[in-house]
């Protein structure tokens, strides 16, 4: 489930059913989000990059009904993370709204603690909901980026290049040296090859809200104190200092459910 597999093949490789699955990731998701909202809290932080994952659960939206329940179309998995120990601090799912973003917001501000630098992407709801939030603990700046025109033909679903990058600052003195997306965008990536929920161009999309839900916290979960960093050798959570070792599998089900 956090190594790029479906559900179903997930249950052809160990034999469990795949409601059986389902109902065991319901049960540990609840729990690792829990286990992340008690552990990432009032975490130091210098630098903090947030973006906006786009998915969809049962349909996209352009395709949605009249008759389609109120979860199915576009579903937005916000994350902040912090640039220097790419630790996640604070991840939000909901549609890409000021409601939402400010429900985002607030939960960095549970997160972190003391005065950093942050930085999102050009969403116009960002400004008002860190305002809001963070106050003036923050010097926020957006880096907004500007597209060529879109593909067609055969790479109709590569997307657009950048043709140029704006930085705006908005709150305080962001340092425009540390204006950055780039380590949440890597992040973005990370995500798609792992959960098979969120890769495009596949039938392994999430037809349940609930479902997505619960493996973004058992990710999220597993990013930060089971996964080792390639570039800082250990996991985020040991960079940070939350933990002295890596995590196993087991231990962070024995520590999301205790």
């Amino acid at each position: 489930m956090i190594e790029g597999l479906s559900v179903r093949s997930t249950e052809r490789l160990t034999g469990i059913h795949r409601d059986t699955i389902l109902r065991i990731l319901q049960t540990v998701g609840e729990k690792c989000e829990t286990l992340l909202s008690e552990r990432i809290c009032k975490i130091s932080v210098s630098e903090v990059q947030c973006d906006e994952l786009w998915g969809f659960v049962g349909c996209k939206e352009k395709h949605k009904s009249d008759e389609s329940p109120d979860t199915f179309g576009d579903a937005y998995c916000f994350v902040a993370i912090e640039r220097n120990t790419k630790l996640v601090l604070a991840w939000h799912l909901g549609r890409r709204t000021s409601r939402d973003t400010e429900a985002f917001t607030e939960k960095i501000d549970a997160a972190t603690t003391g005065r950093f630098q942050i930085t999102t992407d050009g969403f116009s709801a960002y400004p008002d909901a860190i305002s809001l939030s963070l106050g003036t603990r923050v010097d926020f700046a957006q880096l907004i980026k500007v597209y060529g025109s879109l593909a067609d033909g055969e790479h109709r679903y590569s997307p657009p290049d950048v043709i140029d990058a704006i930085a705006v600052l908005r709150i305080g003195r962001p340092s425009p040296r540390r204006i950055c997306t780039s380590h949440i965008e890597r992040q973005n990536l990370t995500m798609r090859m792992c959960i098979r929920r969120l890769t495009r161009l596949t039938n392994g999309f999430s037809k349940k809200w609930e479902n997505l839900k619960a493996t973004l916290a058992l990710y999220f979960a597993w990013y930060n104190f089971c996964r080792v960093h390639q570039t800082l050798r250990v996991t985020p959570a040991m960079q940070t200092g939350l933990t002295e070792h890596v995590w196993t599998i087991e231990e962070l089900l024995s520590a999301a459910t205790t």
